[in-house]
């Protein structure tokens, strides 16, 4: 029975033994990076190439054949299967595994398509533990409780000379002060990513702050959108997946079957594999999410202006 950071570690060499190109991300790569100090979850980005690699393993595993005896299910709560054309949509997959007999559960969320980064941004660090400019990208959510985790990572990020932290960074005096020391072509790279940025040199303190504010609720609003997408079309699916349907999921059958009835399950029952398709849909929910941003916080014309990012940033 491994307790939660020696279970992640060995899950971790596994993969690697397995060739599974991935890494660590999200509340357990804070704890390593020592922002945050309590969580039993552990968030992994996956190749979505090699998520049958990755099926094959958890079904060794629970069969014995690798040594060890575990009990591996699907959670329930929405995703999709472990399968390379859903996660190249943007689904997410919610596993729990029990290690030993009566042993606590280890949640393990896996993501192909990471949510706000782009598919190959994490890849030079595949193995490992991801870097804490990609792990502050998806941190920021609509959940309060990780704003401050973001911070805390650019912060570490920009001390020790990454200055894509200042992506992240919302401390206004560091904000400043680690802007005045970049040159002219890295200030117009991140300035185009975060145009907040180029307005620093314009703004006191107080407008700044107010820009902050806003800059983060667009965040907020955006990925609340977007994630209300996913739940819509899985509520859906699940709609019509059960209504015929004895039982309840997941099921307490071995994992090898679960996975099998889930991944025919979102074909005979139509979960769209990429709900955020086309291109148009991305937009509208980029705008949505900027206005009720706005609403919230009456922003003016001229503060968008100030903070809006490109829709590529958050919706890649």
């Amino acid at each position: 029975m491994a307790n939660p950071i020696q279970f992640y570690r060995d899950f971790q060499a596994m993969m690697r033994e397995h060739c599974i190109r991935h890494v660590l991300t999200s509340g357990m790569a804070c704890v390593e990076y020592g922002i945050q100090h309590n969580t039993k979850d552990t968030d992994w980005i996956i190749h979505p190439d090699d998520l049958g690699k990755l099926v094959a393993m958890l079904c060794e595993s629970e069969r014995g054949l690798t040594g060890n005896n575990w009990r591996v299910s699907y959670r329930p709560l929405f995703g999709a299967s472990l399968s390379q054309e859903y996660h190249q949509g943007g689904w997410t997959s919610h596993l729990v595994i029990r290690d030993a007999p009566l042993a606590p559960e280890h949640h393990l969320d896996f993501f192909g398509k990471a949510p706000r980064l782009k598919d190959d941004e994490w890849l030079a660090q595949s193995g490992g533990i991801a870097s804490k400019s990609v792990v502050a990208q998806m941190k920021k959510t609509d959940r309060a409780k990780d704003w401050p985790i973001v911070n805390g990572l650019a912060v570490q990020a920009c001390l020790e000379g990454d200055m894509d932290g200042l992506l992240h960074l919302r401390e206004i005096a560091l904000l400043r002060s680690f802007w005045i020391e970049l040159d002219h072509s890295t200030r117009q790279r991140l300035g185009a990513i975060r145009p907040i940025l180029l307005n620093l040199s314009d703004c006191d303190d107080t407008r700044l702050e107010r820009l902050l504010w806003i800059e983060r609720s667009i965040w907020e609003q955006v990925n609340r959108e977007r994630y209300s997408v996913y739940q819509h079309e899985w509520k859906e699916f699940y709609r019509r997946w059960q209504k015929d349907q004895v039982g309840q999921w997941p099921s307490s059958e071995p994992f090898v079957q679960q996975h099998r009835r889930i991944v025919e399950a979102v074909i005979e029952f139509q979960l769209p594999a990429r709900p955020l398709d086309p291109p148009i849909r991305k937009q509208a929910i980029f705008k949505q999410g900027i206005q009720r941003a706005a609403a919230l916080l009456a922003a003016t014309p001229e503060e968008l202006a100030a903070v809006v990012f490109p829709i590529e940033v958050i919706l890649p």
